[in-house]
């Protein structure tokens, strides 16, 4: 059984903790103003950075250091862990389906746009695309395998 100086810390707190909380709730006159939305729309905020030169600029450097440090390990002897070869091996090859992958997509979408179609059956299309490359890829692993 729990001692008597736990009990009455555990009641003592939770009475404090309760009068906190009523005197917060209190003590203020919540009612009295509205508040202002002074949070930033996060849509705004993505346009703004993704229209930004600079931020294409530096990630265009920043994913070609990656890559190049990545295939630098992959190639070189024994001089680097087999870990880290390994997972630079992983990271080259990650990095080469996603960008392969995103120019696709973008790529679908984009020409099914300028061909008229709207936004949700331009993005039906590329997801098509995208997933008729993946069976394909599954399928040619399963008959060279």
């Amino acid at each position: 059984m729990a001692s008597l100086g736990y009990i009455a810390s555990a009641l003592v707190m939770g009475f404090m903790l309760v009068a906190l909380a009523l005197g917060i709730a209190r003590g203020r006159k919540w009612k009295q103003y509205a508040t202002e939305r002074d949070e930033r729309d996060t849509v705004a905020v993505l346009r703004g950075i993704a229209s930004n030169p600079t931020v294409w600029v530096l990630s265009f450097v920043l994913f070609s250091l990656v890559a190049g440090a990545g295939a630098v390990l992959f190639v070189s002897g024994t001089a680097v862990p087999a870990s880290l070869r390994r997972g630079a091996r992983l990271a080259v090859v990650a990095l080469a389906v996603v960008l392969g992958g995103g120019y696709i997509f973008w790529g679908t979408y984009q020409s099914s746009r300028y061909r008229g179609l709207d936004s949700a059956q331009a993005t039906l299309a590329a997801l098509w695309v995208g997933g008729a490359l993946f069976v394909l890829a599954v399928i040619v692993k399963l008959v060279t395998a």
